[in-house]
């Protein structure tokens, strides 16, 4: 909005500059604001990859490559750029924000890995027991799956498996990927099932098979504050 377009390059109005117009010449703002505005969700000035020019980032692109960009230079393409053939996901992919996303039959974080079975073989070794693709938890690559859910420890996460097919979550009571509480502390969790301890049932093992409390006890404790026991929406 501070300038024309003419054959794909921008012609600043009086006051602005940069390649899209997007930096006045004189700036109202206080370094502190400046700054304030320049830093991105780990509170870093332009990512650590340019300069804070009156409330906009400025990304470092030596030689006006542009492999820097983004509103506050988060993107780096450079993360795409192979050491030895120095091309942008090796010829076989292109990159987004620093990610080579790869062509079909290659593999890699940058694409410099060719898969050497056909696609059918690659289908049939992600596709899991129910049929799905990666257990529709996972992506194939390769003829092997990559869980959606990888613990960042490195161990597995609540989803693992050869085809992704096992998901632990089934098997907490109450969702929370860093809760241990695991079958309601009564089972033990196998491939996203629950194996219950003797004295115990229940898909989460959350129901004991022999109960203490008086039918009227049990009546009561389920009934809470509503007028009737589990809100009239369960036994």
């Amino acid at each position: 909005g501070h300038g024309k377009c003419d054959c794909g390059k921008c012609k600043c109005d009086e006051g602005w500059y940069g390649e899209a117009c997007q930096y006045p010449t004189t700036c109202n703002l206080t370094r502190k604001k400046s700054n304030e505005m320049c830093k991105n969700s780990q509170d870093i000035i332009c990512s650590g990859a340019g300069t804070c020019q009156c409330g906009r980032c400025k990304c470092a692109n030596s030689g006006g490559n542009g492999l820097v960009y983004g509103q506050f230079c988060e993107c780096d393409d450079r993360e795409c750029i192979d050491d030895e053939t120095e091309e942008i996901c090796t010829g076989h992919g292109k990159c987004y924000c620093g990610n080579c996303y790869c062509e079909a039959g290659w593999h890699g974080d940058k694409c410099e890995f060719q898969c050497d079975i056909t696609p059918w073989e690659i289908k049939k070794r992600c596709t899991s027991p129910d049929g799905k693709i990666c257990s529709n938890r996972g992506t194939c690559v390769c003829g092997e799956c990559t869980c959606h859910d990888v613990d960042p420890t490195g161990d597995w996460g609540d989803i693992h498996g050869d085809t992704c097919e096992c998901d632990e979550r089934n098997c907490k009571a109450v969702y929370d990927r860093y809760s241990d509480d695991f079958c309601s502390g009564h089972g033990q969790c196998n491939c996203g099932r629950c194996d219950c301890k003797e004295g115990w049932t229940g898909k989460k093992c959350e129901h004991p098979r022999s109960c203490p409390l008086s039918v009227e006890e049990s009546a009561k404790k389920c009934q809470g504050n509503s007028n009737l026991p589990c809100s009239g929406r369960g036994k």
